[in-house]
């Protein structure tokens, strides 16, 4: 089955959503640079992908900056409410953080994180990073399968509020109807004209703390005013002849590293891309991995993080554990400067924490479900969750090669570590790393394999065969060729890659 692939000389975006890919587009052919094109593209996922990522969301990018030969990583995870905590939950009779509503939000981080992306790297007035979006929530987008599918899901556990602007007839819309978000046009129009200041200590930041005292939940003004995205030194990891880049702390970006680290004591190239071989060695390094992950990362502002020692331990695969299935966007740009963004938002699952602001068009997320009540990610007041969220860059000898990320809550260290995997070691290109069989653990499940592995009844661990392509995240991606620039999305999802 070919892959979905656009070749440009000068500039190319890959996002889950053709609109937001065509945003990027306009924004680089009106002068911009990926930075540019990936505010434009970020902003129209938020308007285009409700289900999966928005104004009440996180923000996370890898960037190569060309004219300085450097890579940068952005932190702009959200942060608890200095009211929530261990205590205040265990009085309200709660053993954990709840899932879903008002206990499960955190401040959200991502306007600021985009903002300063573009304001500090792109060539555009920041104005023009919103242009594309606020048309589309105003005018209206065709919705596709995958926004009626979560709207279907999740119908009964949406407020009145939000099924008035998302639903229809009590239920979801039909596929190519037009959605309009007019108030959620008119707080991007805000934050267009002010900046972040218009979310963070604005009509948006009131409607916040309102609609969260309401859910009992008290939001100081600072928890807003205060809030800062975190330029942030990101991670390095030699496999092969690659260097491997990904996201530090509250990330998990380093259980990615963990179970390459461990796959590189193997010859992975020797057990074939599609072997049994494969699935058992790469399944039991992620239990080490997710082990690791469990006992060690949190926010690595309450407590202390080294990359070097957490690749040096061992943490107990024979803990079986449950694997969360959430989802979110990703996205990678590239311009003709050099320059190569590997960029990812989200509300978590599927409409966040289902709170919607109805007054300013959005729903808020639910990260702060990923807290803990012990540990080093135990729930603290300002502080960040261990995040699912992280991206991936890939440079050699000091050039970018790959960017590229999927979605898949939980399993994404596991989706990146098969993607570094094809393209390192299976020599695969990016069409062929991203649209290539993939198999996930799924913890106390077992292992979920898409169709297309030989020999499978050998392994010695529970497993399912489910069709290809199967639901295994949806990826992205851009490749850096010799003269060109290639732009790739997942089959396994709606998106189209566009440039020039």
């Amino acid at each position: 089955m070919p892959g979905k692939v656009f070749m440009g000389r000068n500039a190319v975006a890959a996002t889950e959503h053709p609109l937001a890919s065509m945003a990027a587009y306009r924004a680089m052919r009106d002068g911009g640079n990926a930075f540019d094109g990936a505010a434009a593209a970020s902003f129209v996922l938020a308007v285009t992908q409700p289900q999966l990522n928005g104004l009440g969301g996180d923000f996370f990018g890898l960037f190569y900056h060309a004219k300085e030969g450097r890579v940068y990583c952005l932190n702009s995870s959200g942060w608890a409410p200095s009211s929530m905590t261990v205590e205040s939950l265990r009085m309200a009779d709660h053993k954990s953080v709840p899932t879903f509503g008002h206990g499960s939000v955190v401040v959200p981080g991502y306007v600021r994180g985009v903002y300063e992306m573009q304001k500090r790297f792109g060539s555009l007035d920041f104005s023009r990073s919103l242009v594309d979006a606020t048309r589309l929530a105003e005018e209206g987008f065709p919705i596709g399968e995958g926004l009626v599918r979560a709207i279907t899901g999740t119908r009964q556990a949406l407020s009145e509020e939000a099924m008035r602007t998302f639903g229809r007839d009590g239920g979801a819309p039909p596929v190519g109807s037009l959605l309009k978000q007019e108030r959620l046009a008119s707080t991007l129009r805000e934050i267009a004209r002010e900046g972040p200041d218009a979310f963070y200590r604005g009509r948006p930041a009131k409607a916040f703390r309102e609609e969260m005292s309401r859910g009992g939940i008290d939001v100081e003004e600072e928890d807003l005013a205060a809030f800062e995205s975190e330029w942030c030194e990101p991670l390095k990891m030699r496999y092969g002849e690659t260097d491997v880049f990904e996201v530090p702390p509250n990330s998990m970006g380093a259980t990615t590293l963990l179970i390459l680290k461990l796959l590189g004591k193997v010859d992975v190239r020797s057990l074939g891309p599609r072997s049994a071989e494969r699935v058992q060695t790469t399944v039991e390094a992620a239990k080490v991995a997710y082990a690791s992950r469990d006992r060690e990362l949190g926010d690595p502002r309450f407590g202390r993080f080294s990359l070097d020692e957490f690749l040096r331990s061992r943490g107990d695969a024979g803990v079986q554990r449950k694997i969360d299935k959430a989802d979110t966007t990703y996205f990678a740009v590239a311009d003709d400067q050099g320059n190569v963004l590997s960029c990812i938002q989200s509300i978590f699952h599927h409409f966040g924490s289902r709170v919607f602001l109805e007054d300013s068009g959005f729903f808020l997320n639910n990260r702060g479900s990923a807290f803990a009540m012990e540990g080093p990610n135990r729930l603290e007041p300002r502080k960040r969750p261990l995040h699912t969220l992280s991206s991936l860059l890939l440079l050699k000898d000091g050039r970018p090669m790959f960017a590229t990320g999927a979605s898949g809550g939980d399993y994404r260290p596991q989706q990146h570590a098969l993607l570094v995997t094809n393209l390192v070691d299976y020599s695969m290109n990016l069409e062929q790393a991203i649209d290539f069989p993939r198999f996930l653990w799924d913890g106390w499940r077992g292992v979920r394999v898409e169709e297309g592995y030989a020999g499978l009844e050998k392994l010695p661990m529970k497993h399912s065969v489910i069709g290809y392509p199967g639901e295994t995240g949806v990826a992205q991606g851009v490749e850096v060729m010799q003269e060109c620039m290639k732009g790739v999305c997942d089959i396994r999802g709606e998106g189209l890659p566009a440039g020039y």
